[in-house]
């Protein structure tokens, strides 16, 4: 996330800022949701974007605090580190190996969601980001990747602001019953239903 305030900082000077001048300027996911909108949310969605709103919190303290050496007029630019930290957020890709990491690919990101995907990010281990076609792919087709668990749509709507429209899974909007839902002993975070 700091890189990315780094380069941004750097402007057109940056070998990255083809790529930066790309991405979107607003977000629609958790961190970017008002009170309201958060307050609306069924109850798993809500806790997740809590929670995203909480660490955006402390990342952008730690920004105030100089452990990061940026100037002051972009650690005080809310919509700016808003941004950054939304493009790390909703453009990494997590590897497992030969150790845990988030990157990001400049590039690769720009592929959509699929429950169904007709591609695959992979890394090897020098650290090149690769793109590669999990099947034949029609010219002219969207090249699309999974960016997590099509049977639960929640944790995708927190991070990157969408339900996907190929998710056969609906949120669980029936808040008023928590009682009753919690007397058969289950949770939000397990109340998705098929649709098929």
């Amino acid at each position: 996330m700091a890189k990315i305030l780094v380069e941004y900082e750097k402007g057109q000077e940056s070998a990255f800022y083809p790529w930066l001048n790309s991405l979107p300027k607003q977000f629609f996911n958790g961190v970017s949701m008002t009170k309201a909108c958060t307050s609306c949310l069924p109850p798993y969605a809500g806790w997740l974007t809590s929670n995203e709103k909480i660490n955006y919190a402390r990342f952008a303290q730690a920004l105030r605090q100089g452990w990061v050496p940026l100037s002051q007029e972009t650690v005080s630019n809310e919509e700016v580190v808003k941004w950054a930290y939304n493009v790390a957020f909703t453009r990494f890709h997590e590897v497992w190996q030969p150790e845990r990491a988030k990157l990001i690919g400049p590039m690769a990101d720009m592929l959509n969601h699929a429950a169904d995907p007709n591609c695959a990010i992979e890394v090897d281990y020098s650290g090149n980001i690769n793109v590669v076609a999990l099947r034949e792919i029609p010219a002219g087709s969207a090249l699309t990747i999974s960016y997590g668990d099509p049977t639960n749509p929640t944790p995708l709507f927190a991070q990157y602001g969408f339900l996907p429209q190929d998710c056969t899974t609906i949120f669980c909007k029936a808040m008023h019953l928590e009682p009753q839902i919690r007397g058969l002993g289950y949770d939000f975070a397990e109340l998705l239903f098929q649709t098929e």
